[in-house]
This record gives C-alpha cells, sequence and structure tokens, in this order.
C-alpha cells in the first residue's frame, strides 16, 4: 500500500510497523531504526556524507538529486560508500573478465574507481535505487515491489535470517540493515549493497547460472535463444504518444487520464533445474530430446529449430510472451489504491484463484494459488496446471500440479542456488519442482476442462509488460482518480479496432465498482472492436462476458468469428429486469436454483459469487443486481486465430461498452449432472 508520509503521525506510523513485524516468526532488528525528523531524503544522505558520499556523488552526477528533495512519495535503497566501492569493482570484473567473449556481460562499468564512471551509468545507478512510492518494510511481499522503479524495472523481494534476525532482500542481493527511516517525502532503507540492474537477457540470464545448464542447451539447440531476446518494439506509423502527454479521461475530461508511457517486449521461463531433470533420469540433452519425444512426437526430428519438432515444442512450452512476476501472477494481498483484494471489497478467501496464459507454443498454461485446498502447505504456493482431481494418465502424474518456487524458498533448497537471479533485462524466470510438459488429453479432460475465467487484462500481455494493469499512478491538480489509461489502436497485438473513433480504457482496480479483480475496461465512441480469443483446447465451449449494467452504457452487436451471435443486446438494462429475470438467492425458496435457470433460459447468469461488490462493502456480486454475466454463443474453438467482436449500434456518443471479463466453459461442464459451482 503506498503511503503519504506526514509530519503528524509519522512516529505512530513507525511504531505500528514495528509491532506488525513483531507478529512475524523472526523479528527485526529496531535497534538502528530512525525516527522521522522532518528531513527529506536529499536531506537525510547529505547529513550523514561522512557515511554516503559516494552515493551523494553519484546522484549529483546524475542530476537527480533535486527529485529528492522535492514535494512526493518516495523509496529510496540506500548503500554506503563500501558498498558503492563493491560494486563498481565487481561490475568492472565481470565486464573485463568476459569482453572478449562472443557474449561478454555487458555491465556498463569500466573502470572500478568512481571518478571514471560514465553519466549514463551514473543515472542508471540513480534511477535503480529510487521506487516512485513509499514502501515501508511491512508492505514488501516475496515476489516483487509492485511498482517499477526510476530505471522501469521491477526489484525482488525475498527474505533470508541473519544472526537470528528477519532481513529482507532486494534482487536476493542488497540486504535492508537499517529499514524504514521515514522522512518528508517517503521512506530511506539503508542497504548492504548496491542494487544491481541485470542487463542480461533472459536466455543469458539461463545460462549464467549453470544448475540450469539443461534448459541453457536446449535454449541454443532450438534457437529460441535467439527469439527471446526482443526488449523495445518501435512502432511504425501512427504517432502513439507513449506517455509523452496527458490523454482524454471521458469521466474527468481532457488531458486527465495518461497514454502508456512504453512498449517493452517481456518474457517469463518457468524453468527446472538439472536436478529435476536427473529425478527423472534426464542427464544430457539427448535424453531431454527423448524425453521430449515421448510427449511431442518425433515429426521434423533432425531438425530442432522447426516448430514441430519435439525439443522444440518443449521449450515452446515454458516461456511465455509477457512478464509475471511472482506476487502478481494471481490476484493475492493486492492492496492498490483504494482497492484491497482481500476483504469484503474483493476475493472470497477459501476459493481457488486461477488465471491462464498463452504460451510461446500458442497453448494455454494455468496458474494457481489453491485456496480452496484442505492441504494447509499448498494454499501458501502457486502451481501451474494445477488440478484438484488425480492425472488421467498414469504418465502424467508428475507432470501436473508444478510448484513455482519463489525466491525465498529455491534459495533456502541447496547451498547452490544461494545466489540465483530472477529478474533479467527483459523478463523473469521462475524454477519449477517438476518437468513442464502440454499433454491435449491431460489438458482437455482434466486440468483446463473447467469454467475458465479470464480477466479482460489477461488476453493482453501488453499491459502486463509495461506496467499498466497493477501500475500506480496519480496526478495532481484535479486529474482522473480512476486510474484510466488510454490505449492507443495498435497498441495491443490482440485487439482489432474497425472504427477510429474507439477509444479503449484500461481502468486500475479501484473501489466503487463491482469488477472481479478490481479492474475494468471502457470502451467510448462509435465503436467497433474485437479480441482474439484465447487458444483453448479444441471443442465446444460456451463464451460469456461479464460486466455491469448501467444507464450510459450502449446498445451492442456480438459477432464471433465473424458471425452474428443473436440479436443486439441492450447493456443499459439492469439484471433484475423482467427480461432477465435476476432475483436474490435470499427472496427465492430454494436459494436461487430455478431463478439460475430461468436467466439460462433467456440467455443470462448471476455474476459469480467469488468477489465483493467494491462499491458496498459485504455484497457478493452475485447478489448485486447490476452485475451479470451474458451468455455469448456455444460453439467450437481450438487453435488461436478465433475472434470476438463488439460493435455499437446506437447513435449517443456519450454511451459506453464496459466489459470485465469473459468465460470460456467446456460444454461438458454445461451439460453435466453436476452443476456448475456458483463461483
Amino acid at each position: 500500500m503506498m503511503r503519504i508520509f506526514k509530519f503528524i503521525g509519522a512516529f505512530i506510523v513507525a511504531l505500528t510497523i514495528g509491532a506488525s513485524f513483531t507478529a512475524c516468526s523472526d523479528d527485526i532488528d529496531k535497534s538502528n531504526r530512525y525516527t522521522f525528523t522532518g528531513e527529506t531524503i536529499a536531506d537525510f544522505i547529505l547529513n550523514r556524507e561522512d557515511r554516503f558520499s559516494k552515493m551523494i556523488t553519484i546522484l549529483k552526477q546524475a542530476d537527480m538529486l533535486g527529485l529528492l528533495s522535492t514535494y512526493g512519495t518516495y523509496t529510496f535503497f540506500l548503500p554506503g560508500d563500501e558498498a558503492i566501492d563493491t560494486y563498481l569493482r565487481e561490475q568492472f570484473e565481470a565486464w573485463d573478465s568476459t569482453k572478449n567473449d562472443p557474449n561478454p556481460s555487458w555491465t556498463g562499468i569500466t573502470s572500478p574507481f568512481l571518478e571514471d564512471l560514465s553519466d549514463s551509468m551514473a543515472v542508471v545507478i540513480a534511477k535503480t535505487h529510487i521506487v516512485p512510492y513509499g514502501y515501508e518494510m511491512a508492505e514488501m511481499s516475496e515476489g516483487v515491489i509492485d511498482t517499477r522503479n526510476y530505471n522501469d524495472r521491477y526489484l525482488s523481494v525475498s527474505f533470508v535470517t541473519v544472526d537470528e534476525n528477519f532481513r529482507i532482500m532486494i534482487n536476493n542481493q542488497a540486504g535492508i540493515i537499517e529499514g524504514d527511516n521515514l522522512v518528508e517525502n517517503g521512506v530511506v532503507h539503508i542497504v548492504d549493497e548496491a542494487v544491481t540492474p541485470s542487463t542480461n537477457s533472459v536466455p543469458k540470464l539461463i545460462a549464467d547460472q549453470p544448475y540450469f545448464s539443461l534448459m541453457s542447451a536446449a535454449l541454443q539447440e532450438t534457437g529460441f535463444d535467439k527469439k527471446l531476446q526482443n526488449y523495445i518494439l518501435q512502432l511504425n506509423g501512427e504517432d502513439y504518444k507513449l506517455g509523452s502527454e496527458p490523454a482524454n479521461c471521458f469521466q474527468c475530461g481532457k488531458g486527465m487520464a495518461r497514454y502508456p508511457h512504453s512498449y517493452y517486449i517481456k518474457y517469463t521461463g518457468f524453468i527446472e533445474t538439472d536436478d529435476v531433470y536427473a529425478s527423472e533420469g534426464i542427464y544430457n540433452l539427448d535424453d531431454l530430446k527423448a524425453y521430449a519425444e515421448k510427449y511431442y512426437g518425433t515429426e521434423d526430428r533432425d531438425n530442432p529449430q522447426s516448430e514441430k519438432n519435439a525439443l522444440y515444442k518443449f521449450v515452446a512450452y515454458h516461456f511465455l510472451e509477457r512478464e509475471l512476476n511472482y506476487n502478481l501472477m494471481i490476484q493475492h494481498n493486492l492492496e492498490h489504491s483504494s482497492y484491497k483484494s482481500e476483504g469484503t471489497t474483493g476475493l472470497l478467501p477459501d476459493v481457488d484463484r486461477s488465471d491462464y496464459f498463452e504460451t510461446m507454443l500458442g497453448t494455454l498454461i494455468k496458474v494457481t494459488k489453491p485456496l480452496g485446498s484442505l492441504d494447509a502447505n499448498e494454499v501458501q504456493n502457486l502451481y501451474l496446471n494445477y488440478s484438484h482431481n488425480p492425472a488421467r494418465q498414469s504418465n502424467m502424474r508428475k507432470n501436473i500440479n508444478i510448484c513455482i518456487y519463489d525466491i525465498t524458498t529455491f534459495t533456502s533448497l541447496d547451498e547452490k542456488y544461494a545466489n540465483f537471479s530472477a529478474n533479467g533485462m527483459n523478463g523473469i524466470i521462475h524454477p519449477i519442482d517438476k518437468i513442464l510438459i502440454y499433454n491435449e488429453d491431460e489438458m482437455k479432460g482434466n486440468v483446463l476442462n473447467e469454467r475458465m475465467r479470464f480477466d479482460i487484462a489477461s488476453l493482453l500481455p501488453e499491459l502486463t509488460n509495461n506496467g499498466v494493469r497493477y501500475g500506480r499512478w496519480s496526478q495532481t491538480g484535479g486529474a482522473c482518480s480512476h486510474g484510466d489509461y488510454n490505449v492507443p489502436n495498435g497498441y495491443c497485438k490482440n485487439i482489432k479496432i474497425n472504427e477510429p473513433t474507439t477509444e479503449w480504457h484500461y481502468f486500475c482496480p479501484h473501489s466503487w465498482g463491482a469488477n472481479y479483480l478490481g479492474d475494468e475496461i471502457i470502451v467510448v465512441g462509435q465503436y467497433d472492436f474485437e479480441y482474439r480469443l484465447p487458444p483453448v483446447p479444441e471443442g465446444t465451449y460456451e463464451l460469456r462476458l461479464g460486466y455491469t449494467a448501467t444507464s450510459i452504457r450502449a446498445i451492442t452487436q456480438f459477432y464471433v468469428d465473424g458471425k452474428v451471435t443473436g440479436i443486439p443486446v441492450d447493456l443499459r438494462i439492469f439484471f433484475n429486469d423482467e427480461r432477465i429475470g435476476w432475483i436474490e438467492d435470499k427472496k427465492t425458496d430454494d436459494d436461487g436454483v430455478e431463478n439460475d435457470k430461468t436467466m439460462r433460459n433467456h440467455g443470462y447468469m448471476k455474476a459469480p459469487a467469488s468477489y465483493y461488490c467494491q462499491h458496498s462493502g459485504g455484497t457478493l456480486a452475485r447478489n448485486y443486481n447490476g452485475a451479470g454475466r451474458i451468455i455469448i454463443t456455444q460453439k467450437t474453438f481450438g487453435g488461436a486465430n478465433h475472434w470476438m467482436r463488439m460493435k455499437k449500434v446506437d447513435e449517443p456518443l456519450d454511451r459506453e461498452f464496459n466489459h470485465d471479463y469473459i468465460e470460456l466453459v467446456p460444454k461438458s461442464v454445461v451439460t453435466s449432472h453436476i452443476p456448475e459451482d456458483r463461483y
């Protein structure tokens, strides 16, 4: 949660945060705690020049000391002089020892002496240590700090115990040794090492960690290492105005919103260690090829760079073209401005939370936090391709319910993993505890044989890669309070804009709606646009759309794969209108069972019972007559080239299209004798 620090009450905040930590199993050493006295971050550093003179030099050279003396709220990770000397020496040695190699480690540091530091690297170092919101230690959770630093990179967070004291590690290298120094414009955490921004691409990140040697060899053999080198995409044609000027918020007015500020391409890799492979009798690349052929066949066996080759398919399923940080894969314990994912304005605490993402194989992978599990250990973890049911095929028993390790857990498994690095320049890697395989029969018949709910933002990797989805931002002077991003035409590859007046807006999670995961999409203008649907296993599915009704919505015609699906839908109509038939469960004799059937006959469903309305805490979305689902169609899907189109058919330009999520539900689930759950 972002804190705006004030003179009054800052000491109380410090005491409160300290108390919250003493409830943990390990205690924070508070002997060096600094209590707010009215300094800015810049004052704090300058008044301790005997300890931090070298960071002062870097900040002055980067022309960023002034930023830390101004109004605002920042987090600054502050290394001492010895830590800066160590950083410069180690970064120089890393470059100098590899500068003649085919793939040298470019660190930007070509001398171990501060006086030789280039202006550009001074800027990089300074920006790496500054986060544009205030985070106390109690607000840091395993994964990443959920606001990017001024170098536009996430900083990872993990935990260790040092001399029986709990210590927070930044990027698994810089430990906070004197934290929560509260100042007028934020918080300073003194760290024992400089925070190093990785310049490695994802393939190099894997190659540089010897316990991933088999995956590194497979990347090179298949040529996939070259596919994972992209970082910034240059957009041609239209000027996309990325971050260059305020955008229009149709609710708050001209200049009140913003455009995305960047267009990064990022990747996520789920990677087995060599030890995981060895546990299945895989010790070299030939063994791995043979293992892959058991699941993916022998087509194009002699051409490992063919998309039909088994090893190529094996590797492709391990990577996503989006950056998924550990604590942002699944919404859990998220506090975003006024929105909280837990409690009576967020998600139910004991229901599984899953999301589904397209891999570079062109198939889905499922990520789950199984909060509905009866296993106390399982509910703490994240899993790939999780199912409460046993595997359908005996040879897949070890290839579902794959645990994703967080940094703290992974580095504690074996001393050789102690210096594990998860974050690269263009993505992140996550170690996993079993071998990851895509098996169509297992996925279709078990793992994905369920209602799949996709938040609209999950369909659009660009929003994740560029800090829009869960991004924090605010402006002063009466700017949009909704967290409105105006996403321009052509920015997202899974959106087609057919009508130039279409304006597509993403609203960050907030507390005044009735939305799954708190965020929502609003489209205005004489809109006509399409989404590419997720690549589900081939089969017949029911396609649904979740939305909220208000008087300012529009009448919309839906299409799937170019074909009209039913008559135009008036999205202004509340769900308790007799044309839809919603009745609150408690006002029925059977807890809404027959009413559910009536609504389905009209082509609608109540909203899920898995989340609360944000604007009326404690009210489940299912019990709100302004939220629900429309059944768009039932048809055969399969593969990656299916599109859902929405076209406005009424005239008033001030009417809008709201949509929150889609659901793809296998026909076997819809028609089962076991009723679909309400969650």
